[in-house]
């Protein structure tokens, strides 16, 4: 009877291996060669500056007030470079980190002055080599009266960076940039903190499926240090979905989607997806030190055509479920074959 059960064992050990070996995608970490970074931005401070001890501009402007400020490109290359330079309203990123790296960002439906509609500048700046330039940039002031802040970035880029190939032989695209931030303000003013809750919904991109929670914080303000605890229930309460997160930034008047996971990239839940029917989002969430707190809830639906459209974009890989349970199903005959050939020969 052991040495039944021992080959039984050791096809079982056998069948396991095989099952890891084909379902584990294993991916090698690859370090890309950083590339030199031959050039810096240097602030140059302004009149109008109120907090001369940081490095961004922070203004205080009056209405229809003209005036400018001044930064330098510093190209400490051997060649001639030119350089990209943008001015782009602050924007809150998927990691609640505020961003300046983005021209196209769709504003927010609060937004009293768009920061970008009020400055000019010029959009490429060349430079000789171990040489500096100095950047002129115009800024208009609202005609109107405001409260809170303006928040925008000034963004600089080398041109024509060079790409760089690992010992592998794959070429790596690294990009590197600089932003200084431009903050205008008409005065100092508390401004009252207000989060919205939009909407909540299901999507999908790069293999991750996942429920958004549109936020808008739809006041000229920055929240600092936002935390968020999330959870997603279904029609019979119960709770499928939950998340938490902390140490957020939201920018001023600027839309938040924050995501809660439905499935793994790779792993074990890679083809978990959410049942159609209708679910609850909660999030509670808090910031600036806690003195800010919201309770809030919305009811989001998932239907079979929208599931349908998911798994279009983010396939369900049955190959990996078929796989295993064909697997258990052999394990399971073979372990009835090894009982049947032992009672067979017990008889004899």
């Amino acid at each position: 009877m052991k040495r039944y059960i021992r080959t039984f064992m050791i096809c079982l050990i056998s069948v396991l291996g095989l099952v890891f070996c084909d379902t584990m995608k294993v991916q090698a970490a690859q370090t890309p060669a950083q590339p030199a970074i031959n050039y810096s931005v240097t602030p140059i401070q302004s009149q109008y500056q109120l907090d001369k001890k940081v490095g961004y501009f922070d203004l205080k402007v009056t209405p229809n007030q003209k005036l400018s400020v001044n930064f330098k490109i510093n190209n400490n290359d051997t060649k001639t470079h030119t350089y990209t330079v943008m001015i782009n309203r602050a924007s809150t990123d998927t990691n609640g980190v505020i961003v300046y790296n983005d021209n196209n960002i769709k504003p927010d439906n609060s937004l009293k002055y768009d920061i970008q509609k009020l400055v000019s500048y010029p959009k490429k700046v060349t430079v000789e080599p171990k040489a500096s330039k100095e950047v002129t940039v115009n800024i208009n002031a609202p005609s109107g009266t405001f409260n809170g802040v303006l928040l925008g970035g000034i963004l600089v880029e080398q041109d024509n960076q060079v790409s760089k190939k690992n010992p592998k032989g794959v070429t790596l695209k690294n990009k590197y940039n600089y932003v200084l931030g431009l903050q205008l303000l008409q005065n100092t003013k508390p401004v009252k903190a207000n989060l919205k809750f939009i909407k909540a919904y299901e999507t999908t991109e790069n293999g991750q499926v996942f429920v958004n929670a549109l936020l808008d914080n739809d006041v000229p303000r920055i929240e600092s240090g936002v935390s968020i605890n999330s959870k997603v229930t279904d029609s019979n309460q119960r709770v499928v979905l939950q998340s938490k997160r902390s140490n957020m930034n939201l920018a001023p008047n600027s839309y938040f989607n924050y995501p809660i996971n439905v499935n793994t990239v790779i792993g074990t839940n890679k083809n978990k997806r959410l049942k159609p029917g209708t679910y609850l989002m909660t999030l509670n969430i808090s910031a600036n030190n806690g003195k800010d707190i919201w309770n809030l809830q919305r009811k989001f639906t998932v239907t079979s055509k929208q599931t349908k459209a998911i798994n279009k974009k983010t396939p369900v890989d049955r190959g990996s479920k078929d796989l295993i349970i064909g697997i258990i199903a052999g394990v399971a005959v073979i372990g009835g074959l090894v009982i049947w050939y032992y009672r067979k020969h017990r008889l004899n």
